[in-house]
């Protein structure tokens, strides 16, 4: 199946079960046990936060409420965005016969840096609460490609408000910046396919390629054929980083970082795939 139909622009990525209403205030007054405990590791680490806001080109306009001047506060926007880039960067195992791709991978998905992942692109925030994140391509050649991360991922009492999940929203989004890039047509319901199809029962549903542990070596994940031999969707990129989290990190990451991390995937496995469930945390590796 050839996958370059054409060039796809999305405007937005939806978060498909969230039943609360868009336009309300990131709650900032708590942070989950899995950001605190994390947030322990390190404290706050100045030099981190300092490298992070460039390598992710956040703009102080759009952070400046939301700890900006306060980034050692971890109940607040900003200090959960850095303190989710640090398990990123620092969190995975990168175990060659058992991690699904490296940090470099991750960190080329996430990042802002133009590269083989994606062009030019920042991190902003949206005080939605219908999503979970979205990405904007870049209307004009001279702007920049721009993902949101959204309020439930830094509302407490939201089960997706932890750093895996934060950092997994990374993933999808900075993959819909990939597709933009290569011009892959992934589908018009928010850059997903329409559902409920398969074993998929959302209307926005994807396929899991699946490949063996080894595929694609480090830095290699933006790879492809342009069939479904050697490809990734959002879904699973974003589910195959929180399984490396939820089992092939760094021995001091959390044990509720992981189960948080797993849970996530596990639901996405569970529901948004057409040929799924796809993989679930915990499964043998390599099939």
């Amino acid at each position: 199946m050839n996958l370059k139909q054409g060039i796809a622009l999305m405007s937005s990525v939806l978060a498909f079960g969230l039943a609360t209403e868009a336009g309300a205030v990131c709650t900032q007054t708590a942070a989950s046990n899995a950001d605190r405990a994390l947030w322990n590791t390190h404290g706050c680490w100045q030099d981190f936060f300092l490298w992070q806001y460039q390598a992710y080109g956040l703009r102080s306009g759009d952070w400046s409420n939301r700890g900006w001047n306060d980034a050692c506060n971890v109940n607040l926007e900003f200090p959960k965005h850095w303190n989710a880039s640090y398990l990123l960067t620092y969190g995975m195992a990168d175990n060659l016969s058992q991690s699904f791709h490296g940090t470099t991978d991750y960190r080329a998905t996430a990042e802002a840096r133009s590269s083989n992942f994606h062009d030019s692109l920042y991190h902003s925030i949206t005080d939605r609460t219908d999503v979970f994140g979205t990405f904007t391509p870049r209307f004009w050649p001279w702007d920049t490609d721009r993902v949101e991360t959204a309020c439930p991922l830094y509302n407490p009492n939201v089960s997706n408000s932890n750093p895996g999940s934060r950092a997994g929203d990374y993933m999808h989004e900075g993959w819909h910046a990939y597709f933009d890039k290569y011009s892959f047509n992934n589908g018009n319901v928010g850059g997903h396919r329409p559902g409920p199809q398969g074993a998929c029962t959302i209307n926005g549903c994807d396929y899991f390629y699946f490949h063996g542990i080894g595929a694609y070596a480090f830095g290699a994940m933006w790879e492809n054929n342009g069939t479904a031999s050697r490809f990734h969707s959002p879904n699973q990129v974003q589910v195959e980083f929180l399984c490396d989290v939820a089992d092939q990190s760094q021995w001091w990451i959390p044990l509720s970082v992981r189960q948080t991390a797993a849970a996530d995937a596990n639901a996405r496995a569970a529901s948004r795939f057409i040929n799924g469930p796809g993989y679930t945390c915990g499964s043998p590796r390599p099939w």
